[in-house]
């Protein structure tokens, strides 16, 4: 994906909770794969204090996408359709779904997402900015590891 349609993704889907979050994800997949415009992507999807000077991810965030190239990049893959049992096979026309036990708000909201490959719902907080957009203040979760796919070939 090159950034203009990122960037045209993000205009659409980037006034919902679940847009947004998708459109994060959808950047640190393309980080993962080694689009040098992935860090630019999630730039959008991040409030201004989250960035450095250059406007793109500053040291937790980028430290935190590059940590999810880990495992061939299966912990984005896992919002996106991937699981243990399709060998992480993911698709970006899969939708996220903030699950019953979600927090929104006007301005402010804590949705949980479900990963292919936890147990445990994940964790994302969002605030709105004056434009109607959706920014992720807390992505750390989204990061944390998956399941991974057993080898018996050892």
């Amino acid at each position: 994906m090159d950034l203009n349609e990122f960037e045209k993704m993000w205009n659409k889907l980037g006034k919902t909770e679940e847009g947004a979050t998708k459109c994060y994800i959808i950047a640190a997949m393309e980080h993962v794969n080694g689009n040098k415009d992935g860090a630019k992507m999630a730039a959008m999807t991040l409030p201004k204090p989250h960035l450095n000077k250059s406007g793109l991810p500053g040291s937790s965030e980028k430290y935190l996408l590059d940590h999810m190239k880990e495992e061939g990049g299966n912990t984005p893959k896992s919002y996106l359709g991937g699981t243990v049992d399709n060998g992480y096979d993911y698709s970006y026309d899969n939708n996220i779904t903030a699950l019953p036990q979600s927090k929104k708000g006007d301005k402010e909201s804590k949705i949980f997402i479900q990963s292919g490959g936890k147990d445990n719902p994940t964790p994302v907080q969002l605030k709105k900015n004056k434009d109607g957009y959706w920014k992720l203040f807390n992505t750390s979760s989204i990061g944390t590891g998956v399941k991974r796919i057993q080898d018996d070939d050892f």
